[in-house]
C-alpha cells in the first residue's frame, strides 16, 4: 500500500511547537500503556505449554504473575483456571467469574456511551482506541462467561441461578449485536473523515491493501461459514437443555431452534426440539437420568503482533513505516473425540461449536477498525514530523544571524526528533490480549442412563482412556469434561462434593445455673463444679435434587477502574 500527502504544505505547517509536544507526550503515554499490555500477553502466551499439560496450579500462578493489576481479563482466565481445578475450587471460580460479569455489564454502559460520543468525534474515538489498559472483552467471550458461569451453578445443584444465566445469553446478544453495528459504521464515518483530511487520505480500513499481512488465516472455510462472531450454538443448546429440566418449554425452544439454524449439522438438536412437549409431559415419569455430555478439547491459537512495513510517499519522497496488526496463529492442536462410554451406553459426541472459528471470525471483523487506525497513525504522525522538519529548516534560514532564534530552531528540532522516536513506537503497538484459556471446539451428546453410579470411560488425545465413576440422578443432568493433553477435569451436575454446605440451625442450650461455691477454710478451698448439659445437633443431610438452595455464594464488590479515554 502507498499513500500520497497532497502539496497543501500551509496545512503541515500549522503545528506549533507546544503542538508537537504535546503530540509527542500523547503518543509517549501510548506507547507505555501498548507496551504494558503487550508484556501481560506475552507471559500468558509463555505459560501456555502448562495449561495444555493439565498443569492447572502453575496455570493460576503464571496468571498472578501476569497481571499485576486485576483487570476483567484477570478474572476471565483465573475464573476459567479455577473451576479446571475441581469441584472444591468452583465457590472461588464463581466469585472471579462474577466480578468478570459485572465489569461486563459496566463495560455495555461504556461502550454505548462511547460510541454515542465517537459519531461527533469519530476520529478521536479510533485514535484512543486500544490503549486502554483495561480490557474490553470480545463478544464470543461475553457469551462463554454466561455459559462458564451456568455450567458452574450445575455444579453446585443450583439449575435457578443456572437458568438467568441462560437468560442473560439472549439478553446480551441484543446489546453486543447493537454495538457491533455502530462500531462499523463508526468506522465507515471515520474512513469519511479521514478522506477529507489532507494529512490522512491516504488511510485504508481494507487489510488487502496491507502486503504481507496472512489473510488466509481469517478466510478459512469454518469461519467464512459462521453468521457471526458471538453467537454460539453450543451456549444455545445448554439454555434450551436448562430450561426444559424447569418446564419452561416456551424458554426452551427458542435455544433448541437458534442451535438447529447455527449448527443443523448436529442430529439431536433437531430430536431435542421434536421431543419438547413431550419430554416436560412426562418429566414426572422419568426413570432415568436425562444426561447432556459437554466436552471442551483444543486450545485457542495464541494472537500476536506482526510487524509489517509499509511505504507512504510525503512531501515529495517516501518514508517506509513498520506498522503492527494482531494475528492469529495457525490452529496445532485439534482433536475430536470420537465416542465417550457411560456405563454399556456409548455416545459419539457431535461438533457444537468451534470457538476458535469465532475468534478468527471476530479477528476478520475487526481488522478495519485496526487497519484504519494504524495507516491514520502513520499518516498523522509522518505529516507532524515533516512539518517540524520544516518549521526547523525555515526558522533557521530565516533568523540565521540571531542566536537567540537559532536556539528556537534547535527546539523545534529536537521535537521531531522526539517525534520520530515517540510516534513511529507509538503506531507500532496492538493490543492482542484475549481469553486464552479457553477451548478451541465444543462437542456435545445426550443419552438416557441408568439412574445412580455409572462407569464413565473416555480416550485422551494422547490414546490414554481415562475412566471415573460419576454419580447421576433422576430428571436432568449435565457432564462436562475438559480434555488436555494426558488428563481431563470431569465435572457433574448436583456433584454432592460440589454442593454447597447446609448449615443446620443451632438448637438454643438452655442456661444451667451454677450452684453456689462454698469456701470450706482459707487453708483448705474446696471447689464444687457444675456439670454441663449440650444438646446435640443432629444434621441435614443434603437432598439429591435438581434444586438446591444452598448458602447464598458471596457477591464481591464490583472492582471497576475507569479510565479517561485519550483526546476525549
Amino acid at each position: 500500500m502507498s499513500s500520497t500527502l497532497p502539496l497543501g504544505l500551509p496545512n503541515l505547517l500549522k503545528f506549533s511547537a507546544i503542538d508537537l509536544a504535546k503530540f509527542s507526550c500523547i503518543l509517549a503515554i501510548c506507547l507505555l500503556t501498548g507496551c504494558a499490555t503487550q508484556t501481560q500477553q506475552i507471559k500468558m502466551n509463555e505459560s501456555k505449554e502448562q495449561f495444555k499439560n493439565g498443569d492447572l496450579q502453575g496455570s493460576a500462578n503464571a496468571i498472578e504473575s501476569a497481571f499485576k493489576d486485576k483487570n476483567t481479563l484477570y478474572y476471565l482466565e483465573m475464573g476459567e483456571v479455577q473451576r479446571l481445578q475441581g469441584t472444591s475450587q468452583i465457590p472461588n471460580s464463581t466469585k472471579n467469574l462474577r466480578i468478570a460479569d459485572q465489569q461486563v455489564d459496566q463495560w455495555e454502559i461504556d461502550t454505548q456511551e462511547k460510541l454515542k460520543r465517537s459519531f461527533f468525534n469519530t476520529s478521536a474515538y479510533f485514535l484512543s482506541e486500544g490503549f486502554s489498559s483495561d480490557y474490553d472483552p470480545k463478544p464470543y467471550e461475553i457469551t462463554l462467561l454466561s455459559q462458564t458461569l451456568a455450567l458452574n451453578h450445575l455444579s453446585q445443584g443450583n439449575w435457578s441461578d443456572a437458568m438467568v444465566e441462560a437468560k442473560k445469553m439472549a439478553q446480551r446478544e441484543k446489546v453486543i449485536e447493537q454495538l457491533i453495528q455502530s462500531k462499523v459504521s463508526a468506522v465507515t464515518q471515520a474512513q469519511q473523515e479521514q478522506q477529507a483530511n489532507p494529512q490522512t487520505q491516504g488511510s485504508t480500513s481494507r487489510i488487502q491493501e496491507i502486503s504481507g499481512y496472512p489473510i488466509n488465516l481469517l478466510d478459512d472455510p469454518e469461519t467464512r461459514s459462521l453468521k457471526n462472531s458471538y453467537q454460539n450454538p453450543a451456549a444455545y443448546y445448554l439454555s434450551g437443555f436448562i430450561h426444559e429440566s424447569q418446564g419452561e418449554a416456551s424458554l426452551a425452544a427458542p435455544g433448541y431452534r437458534l442451535a438447529i439454524e447455527l449448527r443443523p449439522s448436529v442430529n439431536f438438536f433437531k430430536t431435542s426440539i421434536a421431543k419438547l412437549d413431550s419430554n416436560i409431559a412426562n418429566q414426572s415419569k422419568k426413570s432415568f437420568a436425562d444426561t447432556l455430555i459437554i466436552i471442551d478439547t483444543g486450545y485457542l491459537p495464541k494472537i500476536v503482533p506482526q510487524q509489517i512495513s509499509q511505504s507512504f510517499a510525503i512531501g515529495g519522497s517516501r518514508k517506509l513505516v513498520t506498522l503492527t496488526f494482531p494475528v492469529i496463529e495457525r490452529s496445532t492442536e485439534r482433536y475430536a473425540p470420537t465416542q465417550v462410554q457411560i456405563g454399556d451406553k456409548v455416545a459419539n459426541p457431535e461438533l457444537a461449536a468451534n470457538i476458535e472459528a469465532m475468534a478468527r471470525k471476530n479477528l476478520s471483523d475487526e481488522m478495519p477498525g485496526y487497519v484504519l487506525r494504524a495507516s491514520s497513525r502513520a499518516l498523522t504522525s509522518l505529516a507532524a514530523q515533516y512539518a517540524a522538519d520544516r518549521a526547523a529548516q525555515q526558522a533557521a534560514n530565516r533568523n540565521n544571524h540571531n542566536n537567540q532564534n537559532n536556539g528556537t530552531a534547535a527546539i523545534v528540532g529536537m521535537i521531531a526528533s522526539m517525534i520520530t522516536g515517540y510516534s513511529l513506537q507509538a503506531i507500532n503497538v496492538t493490543d492482542v490480549r484475549h481469553w486464552s484459556t479457553l477451548p478451541a471446539q465444543t462437542y456435545m451428546a445426550r443419552m438416557g442412563l441408568p439412574i445412580g453410579a455409572n462407569v464413565l470411560k473416555f480416550t485422551l488425545p494422547s490414546g490414554v482412556v481415562q475412566t471415573q465413576t460419576i454419580n447421576l440422578i433422576g430428571g436432568y443432568n449435565v457432564v462436562y469434561i475438559r480434555m488436555f493433553r494426558n488428563k481431563a477435569t470431569v465435572l457433574v451436575s448436583n456433584d454432592p462434593s460440589a454442593l454447597p454446605v447446609k448449615v443446620a440451625p443451632i438448637t438454643p442450650v438452655a442456661p444451667v445455673p451454677n450452684p453456689p461455691i462454698e469456701v470450706v477454710s482459707a487453708a483448705k478451698p474446696t471447689l464444687i463444679e457444675a456439670p454441663l448439659t449440650t444438646t446435640p445437633v443432629e444434621p441435614i443431610p443434603n437432598p439429591a435434587s435438581g434444586k438446591m438452595d444452598g448458602v447464598k455464594p458471596y457477591e464481591p464488590p464490583s472492582l471497576l477502574n475507569s479510565f479517561q479515554q485519550l483526546f476525549n
